[in-house]
């Protein structure tokens, strides 16, 4: 009987030793393999693919088509009349000195340049007016769209009359002052890829810049 309990006992093993296998399974060279193939699927989920800012490249391009191709709202005749109200806004805001007004309107070069025109002005406390008298016409020169950055160049025509005063009352006349007609050439610029609709003057200059 001890026999074979011995014999019966080691049947039950066996069989309880095929029940683990086949529920748990075997150990292959495969399964060893699966930490480090594991491993490289977890690296692979952490890399992040990072765009490069030039999505919109097919969109480059020079002329208004290219504006309208990379802006369906864009409209030459809006643009234009938002430019030249922006014209007499920024001159106004130069001349008064009003660098909260001129932030909105400029871009971050461009307002450096005039807050330190502004800020020499005030040290030598001096007064400037600017009049516009006539704006004689409002074109457009040049557009362009690159790396989601759109520009529209306007050449303003206009009649101006500029006076300044110096610190003792006196007026000071040069060039710049009195009436005259005078030829701005301004860039305004807007990047696409901003929810902002607003264009900012981005550049400014002249016939002679030219």
């Amino acid at each position: 009987m001890p026999f074979i309990d011995i014999i019966i006992f080691a049947v039950i093993a066996v069989l309880l030793v095929l029940r683990l296998r086949s529920v748990l399974g075997q150990r292959s060279g495969y399964d060893q393999q699966q930490p480090r193939d594991g491993a490289r699927h977890s690296a692979d989920a952490d890399v992040i693919p990072i765009e490069s800012g030039r999505k919109s490249e097919a969109n480059d391009g020079h002329g208004i088509e290219a504006i309208r191709k990379a802006d369906r709202n864009f409209s030459e005749a809006e643009f234009k009349t938002g430019a030249a109200a922006a014209f007499e806004m920024i001159l106004q805001s130069y001349a008064e000195g009003d660098l909260t007004q001129l932030k909105r309107l400029l871009s971050y070069d461009i307002l450096q340049s005039f807050t330190q025109s502004v800020q020499q002005r005030i040290s030598d406390a001096e007064t400037l007016t600017i009049k516009v008298d006539s704006l004689e016409d409002v074109k457009i020169t040049d557009a362009k769209v690159f790396d989601n950055i759109a520009s529209v160049t306007v050449e303003f025509q206009s009649i101006q009359t500029r006076t300044l005063i110096a610190s003792d009352g006196t007026l000071i006349e040069d060039e710049d002052t009195g009436t005259r007609n005078v030829v701005d050439i301004w860039t305004f610029e807007r990047d696409l890829t901003l929810g902002d609709p607003n264009w900012k003057l981005a550049e400014t200059g002249s016939p002679d810049d030219e």
